[in-house]
Formats: structure tokens, sequence, C-alpha cells
């Protein structure tokens, strides 16, 4: 259990069940932040339920007494089945919002996304692979805010973040080039939101920015080919500027809780290199 400096506020994280997702739950959880996550399928739901047990059984043991666990320092931590392609998701999630935590949030982190991956010219590159990464990556968190803006979610001094990827601007084995351009995108609307937004009434102080991930040892990873994951991650790693490795989920949750933070007040419309170094975004 960390400091207690999220205390008493909200988080909206999507894709909360794995992964970076999971990382940053924990993260703001063990901080003291109530957390609203959402996982894809309802299959995935016993995994949620496992990590909101793994925070009462920790605040029930190292709360500062019993009865101030019980009582409301322990962070509230609800789940929902939220498939990001599908267009009434951003309602579900809005009414979620209103039953567990009467539609107040303090952070929202977008990190859930469509990772499909087709190299252009082998025909899998079709209408319906476009679509989906639009819907699930540019059309979702668009629908989202505007929902959350509307309906007066979002408090003062909030924090917005969004995962995006180092395919962005670095050269990444072929097949990402519709990933990488939904990212762009979403960095593009974390970029006019800050300007548009962080002086919204009602919304003032509230900040916008994106998270460029690199290579990193997630589920998705471990599914990776030996043989293949072995050579992506040796040259990966040498690329690294801070160490011979690639990413831990928990490099990218201590960065995305940093720009939660107060202490990132001062930092709205930055893209912050999560990748050990190697996009150097200046």
């Amino acid at each position: 259990m960390q400091e207690q400096d999220l205390r008493g506020k909200v988080a909206l994280v999507t894709g909360a069940t794995k992964g970076i997702g999971r990382a940053i739950t924990l993260d703001l959880a063990t901080r003291g932040a109530s957390i609203l996550g959402t996982y894809s399928t309802p299959e995935s739901a016993h995994i949620f339920d496992d990590l909101a047990d793994e925070m009462t059984i920790l605040y029930g043991t190292h709360g500062t007494d019993a009865e101030e666990a019980r009582t409301g320092a322990m962070p509230k931590i609800y789940g929902i089945a939220a498939d990001i392609t599908a267009p009434t998701t951003p309602s579900l999630i809005l009414a979620a919002l209103r039953m567990y935590f009467d539609g107040k949030v303090d952070m929202v982190v977008f990190n859930a996304a469509v990772m499909g991956l087709a190299k252009m010219g082998d025909g899998n590159v079709d209408e319906m692979f476009v679509d989906t990464a639009l819907a699930g990556n540019v059309r979702f968190p668009v629908l989202l805010m505007e929902g959350l803006v509307r309906e007066g979610c979002l408090r003062r001094d909030g924090r917005v973040v969004a995962v995006s990827s180092e395919g962005v601007r670095a050269r990444r084995p072929g097949g990402g080039t519709v990933y990488a351009a939904t990212k762009a995108a979403l960095e593009c609307l974390m970029r006019q939101w800050a300007d548009e937004l962080g002086t919204r009434p009602g919304m003032e102080g509230t900040t916008f920015n994106s998270v460029s991930v690199g290579f990193t040892k997630t589920e998705a990873y471990n599914k990776i080919p030996a043989e293949i994951r072995d050579r992506l991650t040796a040259s990966d790693a040498a690329e690294v500027a801070v160490g011979n490795r690639i990413g831990e989920v928990e490099d990218v949750a201590d960065v995305v809780g940093l720009l939660v933070s107060e202490k990132a007040r001062w930092i709205s419309g930055s893209v912050v290199d999560a990748t050990g170094g190697k996009a150097k975004i200046m």
C-alpha cells in the first residue's frame, strides 16, 4: 500500500483486468482511489473480482485500523463488461458511473484498445478490420468523453490519460499501420481536449496527456511464439536508453500514476515517453 494521495478520488480505467491496465488499476487503488474498471467480456469478470479481493485483503490487513478499513478508507472497486467496439458502450459506462459513484469521476485512463495487426497488401486490411480499429480506438474515446463532459461527470482538477504507442513515431514490425494511425488520432484528441476542456466551467484544472508505450511484457507478449519474442525482445532492449531490457507493466503504470497526481498539474496536451527513452519525445 502506498501513500494515500488519491484517497476520496474516483478513477475510470478501461481494460483494467490484464497487463498494463491491471498494473494501473493496482497503482491507483493502492493509493486510495476508488475504481470503475472495464473488461472486454463477462468471462473476464472473475479476474476483476480477484483484483477487488486483493484490495480488500490489503486494506483490511494493512489499514490504520480495522474500523477505518470498514468505514470508508478502503477504496471501492467495481467492474463492468464493456466492449469498446460497441456503439452502446459509452452509455453503459456512464450508467455504471451514475450507479456506483453518483456520476462523478476524477481520473479517466483510456487503456483498452483494439490491437489487430495486418500487413498492407496481404488482403487482411479490409473494411471490417479498419472499422473495428476506428470504433474501438477513436469512436469509443470520443463518445465516452462527450458523455462525461455533457453530463458534468469530470470534477475540477481532473486527469485524463490515454495509453498510446511508440508505433506512432518509431519503426515497428510490419502490420501495425492501422493501429498506429488510430493511436496518432487518440493523441491528437488529447491535445485538442487539453485546449478545449481544460478551462471548461466545472472542469477547470483538468489535464489531458498521452503515454507512449513500447514493447512491454504483457499477456500478449507471452503469447508471441518464443523464437519471434526473443528476437524482438533483444532488438528492442538494445534501443532502451536506461537499461538493457524491455518494459514491465509497472514501468508504464508508474508513468500514468505520475500524470494523474497533483504533481502533474502543469502538464497537459503532452505525450510522455514510457519506452525507457527509445522514442525521445521532445
